[in-house]
C-alpha cells in the first residue's frame, strides 16, 4: 500500500519484469481461506488462527478451479493459514509444482495490536488524528486523504509500544523483495515458453504486491478470502497487466 510513493531502493514495475528474462509470466495470487480471527474481526497479521469450516469449503472450491491449470512454481507465506490453503490447492494439482514457503509473503506485522478487535485499533488511529470515534468511516477517509493509506498503517505502527509493528515502507520493501525472488526464480527455469506461478498470501500484503506491479490498483481494495487475483506479463514486454481482481471460485 504505497500510495504512489516510491521508496529508495524500491524497484519499478518494469525493473521487476526484467527478472522474467523476456518470458511470458502469469501470476495467480490467492488470499488464504477464512479463519476464526477473520470471522471475529480481530487483527491478524503474523498471529494466526484456525481455518473455519467455511474456509475449508473455500479451499476446496478454489482448488477445484485451479486444478485445471499447470503451474511451474508455487510460493506461499509460511504462516499456518496460508500453508493450509496452499496445501489444499497443491493437492488438486497434477503434477504438483516445486513449492516454497517463505516469510517474505507474510501479512503486515501489527505488533502488540495482533489479535485485538479491529474496531478498537482503528478507533485509536482515529483519536490519534484528532477525530471523534463515532465518525469512524468518514474520519478514516479524511485521515487517508490527509496522510494516505500508508499513513493510516504507519499510525498503527506508531501506536505499538512493543516496536514490532511494520511501517508501511518496510512492508513495501518486503513486497519488492518477494516479487524479485518469485519472478527471478521463474525466469531462471529452463526453456523459453510461458510460465505460470501460484502465490498464496494475505489480503493486505497481496495489495502491496499488486501495487508494486500495477500501481493504479487502489490501496483500499478488499480481497475476499480464497479469491484469485491474476497478473500477467506478456513475452518480451515490461508492462504488467491486471487480468482479474479478487475473483471468487463458484461452489460445486
Amino acid at each position: 500500500m504505497n500510495d504512489g510513493h516510491h521508496e529508495a531502493g524500491q524497484r519499478l514495475p518494469e525493473e521487476l519484469a526484467a527478472f522474467a528474462r523476456g518470458r511470458a509470466l502469469t501470476l495467480r495470487i490467492v488470499r488464504h481461506a477464512e479463519t476464526e480471527h477473520n470471522r471475529n474481526h480481530l487483527m491478524q497479521g503474523w498471529s494466526d488462527s484456525p481455518i473455519t469450516e467455511h474456509g475449508r469449503t473455500q479451499i476446496a472450491d478454489v482448488a477445484r478451479r485451479l486444478s485445471r491449470e499447470r503451474f511451474d512454481l508455487a510460493f506461499s507465506s509460511d504462516l499456518p493459514r496460508t500453508r493450509t490453503t496452499a496445501e489444499g490447492i497443491l493437492a488438486a494439482l497434477d503434477p504438483q509444482p516445486p513449492t516454497e514457503f517463505t516469510e517474505l509473503l507474510r501479512e503486515w506485522n501489527f505488533g502488540r495490536h495482533e489479535e485485538r478487535p479491529a474496531a478498537d485499533v482503528w478507533s485509536e488511529v482515529i483519536v490519534e488524528h484528532g477525530f471523534e470515534v463515532d465518525r469512524e468511516l468518514s474520519a478514516l477517509r479524511t485521515i487517508a486523504e490527509q496522510v494516505g493509506w500508508r499513513g493510516l498503517f504507519d499510525t498503527i505502527a506508531q501506536l505499538d509500544d512493543s516496536g514490532q509493528a511494520e511501517q508501511a515502507a518496510a512492508t513495501v520493501m518486503r513486497a519488492d523483495a518477494a516479487l524479485e525472488h518469485v519472478v527471478s526464480a521463474a525466469g531462471a527455469l529452463p526453456g523459453d515458453g510461458p510460465l505460470h506461478v501460484l502465490i498464496v498470501s494475505h489480503g493486505g500484503f497481496i495489495t502491496s504486491l499488486l501495487r508494486q506491479l500495477v500501481p493504479e490498483v487502489t490501496p483500499d481494495v478488499i480481497l475476499p478470502n480464497c479469491s484469485v487475483t491474476t497478473v500477467s506479463l506478456p513475452a518480451r514486454t515490461t508492462v504488467w497487466r491486471l487480468d482479474g481482481l479478487g475473483e471468487v471460485a463458484d461452489a460445486a
